[in-house]
């Protein structure tokens, strides 16, 4: 799993490296690469005076994230252990913390702080008001900027922005598959499902004209959480995720 995660990770920084174009010293380019998870070495490349205060701010989000991730990574999810599914999703949980909201907050933030013109991976996603503001503004920001650099844009030209919306989702379940039913060996077509879901939900969302108000939260809820079955589907949690977790202690 974690294998297929970085061929990915780093064919995706290739190709945005080829498609950057900018001329770059060799140390900042493996910088970019190697210890920064934004997507964008365009922005990374450009220099940008950060308010101090930001940076500090991301930091310290990031040591509380880190730390109540691990809470319940090496903590509570040890104590679930007679049920391993739910073990398993609480694990998860803390994983996401620990890297996503708290290691890459930390790493962004020196960024931010060595004048990069970086931004989190992560933007307080809980506070979202629709599908399109989860995705599109607020969570994982790299594989977003990623994806509108690859897929939306070049697509959007070619076909319209409607038909380009379902490619990056159709896109993003194909590398889910590739990272979670590939190592897994099964569960194949949950994760495509579950972003194709996604990709109608929005959809749906704009036809309806939800576009704020607790309906429209109560809506982006439940095509995120109803579904998360599919993404993590059972076949990855028993063949991947348990076995990893026990690997790093998280499980007895």
């Amino acid at each position: 799993m974690w294998l297929l995660a970085a061929g990915c990770y780093f064919s995706f920084k290739g190709v945005i490296l080829w498609k950057a174009k900018v001329a770059a010293p060799a140390a900042e380019i493996a910088a970019w690469l190697l210890l920064c998870p934004t997507f964008s070495f365009t922005n990374f490349h450009r220099r940008s005076v950060a308010p101090h205060a930001a940076a500090l701010r991301l930091a310290l989000a990031g040591m509380v994230n880190l730390i109540f991730g691990a809470g319940l990574l090496w903590g509570l999810a040890w104590h679930l252990a007679q049920v391993p599914m739910l073990a398993a999703w609480v694990a998860m949980v803390g994983l996401i913390f620990v890297l996503h909201f708290g290691s890459f907050h930390l790493v962004t933030a020196f960024w931010m702080q060595r004048g990069r013109a970086v931004e989190p991976l992560m933007k307080n996603p809980i506070a979202a008001g629709s599908l399109a503001d989860f995705w599109g503004r607020r969570w994982n920001t790299a594989f977003r900027d990623g994806m509108n650099l690859l897929v939306f844009r070049p697509m959007a030209m070619r076909w319209g922005v409607r038909p380009a919306h379902w490619l990056v989702f159709l896109f993003s379940g194909l590398l889910h598959e590739a990272v979670i039913s590939l190592p897994a060996g099964a569960g194949w077509g949950g994760p495509m499902a579950y972003f194709l879901l996604q990709a109608l939900g929005m959809d749906l969302s704009r036809r309806l004209h939800l576009r704020e108000g607790w309906i429209c939260r109560v809506w982006t809820l439940a095509f995120l959480i109803v579904p998360a079955g599919l993404l993590f589907h059972p076949p990855f949690i028993h063949q991947v995720m348990l076995p990893f977790l026990k690997a790093i202690g998280a499980l007895p």
